[in-house]
């Protein structure tokens, strides 16, 4: 499993320590099979990467020596998602894993993360891209005394160390661009084929719910199909608690003990109104999804914070509906 979410809730409570970089964990379980985990550490990714592609260490260190890569794996918008689907790339093709779960930030993040490996090769694969990445191919040195002009403008604007900077790196990606690409293709591929499942959490309030079924919708321009859905955090189920005696015992007494009766009634009342709203829920759910399985959990009373309340989440997930 591999958590691409920057926040850490997650990570901590599988234990997760910090500074591991891209390090895979195992976690220990009382089970067969086996657990493995890992954050993804973005610079490491990128440095990792750079090395893979590179024709040799020279080039690699070349370029991420380059003030411009250091500033684009550290800080540019995106990157987290680009590498993010490489980290994929890289798990799904390790031999030791027989499923992958990559848990990711909220769905207004997520999309970004999904659509990261193609808006990628997209990028890569541009004219202006090749243009600037192969300066030294045939017939561009004399392209680029005509581009004096343009450089010396745009340096004016950026700056002549950044444009400087830019261009050196350039020059060095040349050649590692083509399989950067193809395997942000592989990922793409991958995130709609079969063998990909899509999981999306949701809660019981008309606004997670609305949230839900537009990134459905965006899943679906995606091509991507979804399995299942998560509603969290249900209120308990009382099941049916009719109030009936304890307000007609209210009416004949008198004092303090009418009032316990009367408090009685309203607690049921309230478990009954509860419970109707979670039927509602249910059937907007259902109606809103068609053909998508829906598990619930229930709202602990502690926090998730360690391997035992996972547990217990996971077997509130795991139950038919009826024991739910």
């Amino acid at each position: 499993m591999i958590t691409i979410d920057p926040a850490r809730r997650l990570a901590d409570a599988i234990g997760l320590g910090e500074g591991k970089g891209n390090e895979i964990q195992r976690v220990p379980l009382d089970t067969t099979g086996e657990l493995w985990v890992t954050m993804l550490d973005v610079q490491e990714t990128f440095d990792s990467l750079v090395r893979d592609t590179s024709p040799t260490p020279e080039r690699a260190k070349e370029v991420m020596d380059n003030s411009f890569y250091r500033s684009l794996s550290r800080s540019l918008s995106g990157t987290r998602d680009y590498m993010a689907a490489e980290r994929l790339y890289d798990l799904c093709e390790d031999p030791r894993f027989d499923v992958i779960i990559v848990d990711t930030p909220p769905s207004r993040n997520a999309l970004d993360f999904l659509e990261s490996p193609e808006r990628l090769a997209r990028f890569l694969k541009h004219p202006i891209v090749k243009f600037l990445v192969a300066p030294s191919r045939g017939g561009f040195r004399l392209v680029n005394a005509a581009m004096q002009p343009v450089f010396k403008a745009i340096s004016t604007v950026v700056g002549g160390d950044t444009l400087t900077g830019t261009a050196a790196f350039l020059r060095a990606f040349d050649g590692m661009e083509e399989e950067f690409s193809r395997r942000a293709l592989v990922v793409a591929d991958t995130l709609r084929s079969r063998s990909s499942s899509f999981v999306i959490v949701t809660a019981p309030s008309p606004d997670a719910l609305t949230e839900a079924h537009h990134f459905v919708s965006e899943l679906s321009r995606l091509g991507i199909t979804l399995q299942l859905i998560v509603a969290n955090r249900m209120p308990p189920h009382f099941g049916a608690l009719a109030a009936t005696e304890e307000h007609s015992m209210a009416q004949s007494q008198s004092g303090d003990l009418a009032r316990v009766y009367e408090l009685i009634a309203g607690l049921h009342d309230d478990a009954d109104r509860a419970d109707s709203d979670i039927q509602a829920f249910i059937q907007r759910t259902s109606a809103a999804f068609p053909g998508v399985s829906i598990a619930f959990a229930t709202e602990l009373a502690t926090d998730i914070h360690d391997m035992d309340s996972i547990g217990a989440l996971a077997q509130q997930l795991a139950a038919p509906l009826s024991q739910q």
